[in-house]
């Protein structure tokens, strides 16, 4: 049921291009019924060109509480705010913000934060392990600020970058390597052997004619893989890796653990906490039938800053 909407809603956006398949508002939308928070989020398809006169006058409305940023825009929203968190600022973007007292706009970035969530759940170890992170663009940006913040004890010792585009995994790896500990560099090849944990943050598998973004053959056996993409799911490559009896999982779960830190920059606290104890109605919300079995799943949930 779609909560009533009065004069003392507040409103969250999800501005994208296009907007027909997200999946947050929904998400959005239900915790808020679920949680009674008189509140609502709505997709609005805004072009590149137009966000930033539509993000400064959306936030002119007093009931404009925040926003959640979907592609193309992630990019080119940390240079509309005044501030913005360590993940948003060495990934170069940003998927939330929101209107502080004084009228200045903070954001940040949660992907990474999704993603340390869904490998806790699914059981993938990364802490102290070599991962190859397929793609170089903001996705494998927030990943790999994600997986390095940790140290080498608390997140990973080798991260590498592979990317089709001559030099982008090497700019990545670069700004990553300034600033954590963990090894980050680029590669010149998408060969998985020697991993421990190979993450999809390239496009490949959303067409059927699309090639597997690595040979799931070359992986160790003891590997794992993450794909983030959501549509199409289970993808050819999360498939080929089950196959061969890997630990192989995809995108959702990365969405589902991002809502808790969402809810948190939001000032919805008790809201956050609700879902890190049960987010399954969620997972009934997103996951395709091809996943209903993974929907009660145990879930341990994880912040990146503990062990």
């Amino acid at each position: 049921m779609f909560p009533s909407i009065v004069g003392s809603t507040s409103l969250y956006l999800l501005p994208g291009d296009p907007v027909t398949n997200v999946r947050l508002p929904r998400m959005f939308n239900a915790v808020f019924e679920r949680c009674g928070i008189d509140a609502v989020m709505a997709p609005v398809q805004v072009g590149r060109r137009d966000l930033a006169v539509f993000v400064k006058a959306a936030f002119l409305a007093r009931n404009v509480r925040g926003m959640v940023i979907a592609p193309p825009h992630k990019p080119s929203l940390v240079d509309l705010l005044d501030g913005c968190g360590l993940f948003g600022r060495v990934a170069g973007s940003a998927n939330v913000v929101r209107r502080i007292e004084n009228g200045e706009l903070e954001g940040d970035l949660f992907d990474g934060e999704g993603l340390i969530g869904a490998l806790d759940r699914y059981n993938i170890p990364f802490r102290g392990k070599r991962v190859l992170i397929l793609g170089a663009g903001v996705s494998a940006a927030a990943i790999g600020v994600a997986l390095a913040e940790g140290g080498t004890v608390n997140g990973a010792e080798h991260i590498a970058f592979y990317d089709v585009a001559a030099g982008k995994a090497a700019g990545v790896a670069a700004k990553l390597d300034a600033f954590f500990d963990a090894t980050t560099v680029a590669v010149d090849s998408n060969d998985p052997a020697g991993y421990d944990l190979v993450v999809n943050a390239t496009s490949l598998g959303l067409k059927p004619e699309d090639p597997l973004p690595v040979d799931v053959a070359r992986m160790d056996s003891h590997a794992a893989l993450f794909d983030i993409l959501l549509r199409g799911q289970p993808t050819p490559i999360v498939r080929a890796a089950r196959e061969r009896g890997l630990n192989a999982q995809a995108g959702f779960e990365m969405l589902i653990q991002q809502m808790p830190h969402y809810l948190d920059f939001f000032g919805h606290k008790d809201a956050a906490n609700a879902l890190r104890h049960d987010a399954n109605f969620l997972r009934e919300l997103i996951y395709p039938a091809s996943m209903a079995g993974e929907i009660h799943a145990p879930l341990r949930y994880h912040s990146a800053s503990v062990a």
